[in-house]
């Protein structure tokens, strides 16, 4: 797990990485007020720059994001589905986990937490599922 959490710290490292740097410049604001109000002041090209880079940056990882959570809401769907059709014993507990899970917002916790806990053990039968075919001698 401490592998995985890591290497997910890292990709998300190596993908602001970019981002950051941009959006420095060397901007420096002037402590000498003029009070004309003449706001025709000369701007620095790397700033804008940054800026562009920076926001380039957020749609990119907000799009990124997104992806991610409409996936794992396709996943705690697809468990969903299961728990309901699947026969096993503490089919009432994981249905209320998977239904509570939602309004918490821990879904993809929930989801994940049954897939290796139900459904990878093959706790129980799902009705309708073609069984087996036996093992040729």
């Amino acid at each position: 797990m401490n592998k995985i959490i890591s290497k997910a710290v890292g990709i998300i490292g190596m993908l602001t990485m970019p981002v950051l740097t941009l959006a420095q410049s060397d901007w420096e604001y002037d402590y000498n007020y003029d009070y004309n109000y003449d706001y025709t002041t000369t701007t620095d090209s790397g700033s804008a720059a940054g800026a562009a880079a920076l926001g380039i940056g957020m749609i990119v990882i907000w799009g990124l994001a997104m992806l991610v959570g409409l996936a794992f809401f396709i996943f705690w769907i697809v468990m969903l589905i299961d728990c309901i059709k699947r026969q096993f014993e503490a089919r009432s507990t994981w249905l209320a986990i998977m239904i509570v899970s939602i309004f918490v917002g821990l879904s993809w916790l929930a989801a994940i937490l049954y897939f290796f806990m139900v459904k990878r053990k093959n706790l129980g039968s799902v009705p309708g599922a073609k069984p087996a075919a036996p093992a040729k001698p």
